[in-house]
């Protein structure tokens, strides 16, 4: 299957936005692993850096954590919806870029779920398989029909 016309079926951003250059096949429900392929057409590259700054990363793991949830939606018939990063905890991003003409493998392993919250293990490896990116991050999706109104109370 094209996974790049996938990717646009089971996140819920729309290009230029999805970040995410493909993923593998998935073994577990709880996890997912995704790749980026950082190069010059990359958003949010930076040529005086040679790369995508690190602090992406976050960016990165949201939507493989997307990407988990969008496989689970669809497995029950659903589209995917939007989410919002709620927080991220024990953030470490050890590179300055995400250099060009590397790829990057990342995983997000789901640690809780319910109906609107979600924690995710994420973590981003080099080429070497080197941990260069990781979080345990937290996530918040709105319940179907929910509004603008409704999510206010949440702030």
């Amino acid at each position: 299957m094209d996974r790049e016309g996938d990717l646009a079926r089971l996140l819920p951003q729309a290009d230029p936005m999805i970040l995410l250059s493909g993923y593998e096949p998935q073994t577990d429900e709880s996890a997912v692993d995704a790749w980026v392929d950082v190069s010059p057409t990359s958003p949010f590259y930076e040529v005086s850096a040679g790369g995508v700054p690190g602090c992406v990363a976050l960016e990165y793991m949201a939507q493989t954590m997307a990407l988990c949830v969008g496989f689970l939606r669809r497995s029950k018939g659903l589209a995917p919806k939007i989410g919002f990063v709620l927080g991220s905890r024990k953030l470490e991003v050890s590179v300055p870029c995400f250099a060009c003409g590397e790829r990057y493998r990342i995983r997000a392993a789901c640690t809780y779920q319910d109906e609107s919250f979600g924690s995710f293990d994420c973590t981003i490896r080099n080429a070497s398989g080197d941990v260069v990116a990781s979080a345990q991050m937290t996530a918040f999706q709105p319940e179907d029909g929910m509004t603008q109104e409704d999510l206010g109370r949440f702030a």
